[in-house]
């Protein structure tokens, strides 16, 4: 018996399972939208209800949530919230810095 690898092919070459270039372009495609909406988002909660919070509280609050809704992994969710501080000029809290591994 021989044992098997599951591979998907692109172009001619073979790929692990999700990490082809048309499925990494569609994972960092949907964490991009998730970023620039949490983006609209943070604002509007500086600027309203979570004024007196900081922009680092702010986005921390969003971290777990992310996480909790499954859209996307936890490594991902931290790099959704990274990228989020990163489009509005905000301080990125340690929570998206810290690795669950």
């Amino acid at each position: 018996m021989q044992p098997k690898l599951l591979a998907t092919k692109y172009n001619g070459r073979f790929y692990s399972p999700g990490c082809s270039p048309p499925e990494l372009f569609e994972r960092w495609d949907i964490c991009e939208d998730l970023a620039n909406q949490l983006a609209t988002k943070s604002l509007e909660s500086k600027a309203g209800k979570r004024a007196h919070m900081t922009e680092a509280q702010i986005l921390d609050q969003y971290l777990p949530r992310l996480i909790e809704t499954k859209w996307t992994s936890e490594p991902e969710a931290r790099w959704v919230i990274r990228r989020t501080a990163e489009i509005i000029g905000w301080p990125v809290p340690a929570s998206a810095t810290e690795s669950s591994e």
